[in-house]
């Protein structure tokens, strides 16, 4: 079976392309520089779902957030007016699907709060530990490595339904908390 859908690759490439537009805009100087970034660091966070998804015995599906499009393409253009460096970096979500598609049809799996959680935190998680990791290595590259993925770690961290965080916060509100400091922690020291 295959880890990505055609139309997860291209929802995966649309957003890998806006992602860095919005993380690089105005600075278009940096756009393929956050090209590579975006796609290593969204490749593994989805990865890091499908991982967790398929362990539980379920299926993830990435999906274009068009709100989510929106407030990034917003962002970028109010931080060139109003000169604050921060963005909305959420143009996509991760469906989770509790059923498998097999030889003989499906099976649905029943997933609870925890289930959810740990698919969510699967993403998450891989991107506070590059943020960790690359924030150790001195390095212009590896200092942009870690601020883009400590800021795709922490806006999927809010806990807006669909992203990853409303689910990390129903599964364990005291965790949840925990993420959003050492991530906060990170990008600011």
């Amino acid at each position: 079976m295959k880890f990505f859908t055609n139309k997860e690759l291209r929802d995966l490439a649309i957003a890998i392309l806006l992602l860095s537009f919005i993380l690089s805009f105005p600075d278009l100087n940096l756009f393929f520089l956050a090209i590579l970034i975006v796609f290593f660091s969204y490749f593994l966070h989805e990865m890091g779902h499908k991982m967790i998804a398929r362990k539980l015995g379920c299926m993830t599906n990435f999906k274009l957030w068009p709100a989510g499009i929106f407030v990034g393409i917003f962002s970028a253009f109010f931080k060139l007016i109003s000169g604050i460096d921060i963005v909305f970096v959420a143009p996509g979500f991760v469906e989770i699907m509790p059923y498998r598609f097999g030889r003989w049809g499906f099976k649905v799996v029943t997933l609870g709060t925890k289930d959810l959680g740990l698919i969510s935190l699967g993403g998450v998680g891989i991107n506070i530990l590059l943020m960790i990791i690359f924030k150790a290595i001195p390095g212009q590259v590896f200092e942009l490595l870690s601020y883009y993925n400590g800021l795709i770690a922490l806006f999927n961290l809010l806990p807006i339904p669909p992203l990853d965080g409303s689910k990390i916060f129903l599964w364990k509100e005291w965790f949840w908390l925990f993420l959003i400091f050492i991530t906060v922690l990170a990008l600011v020291l």
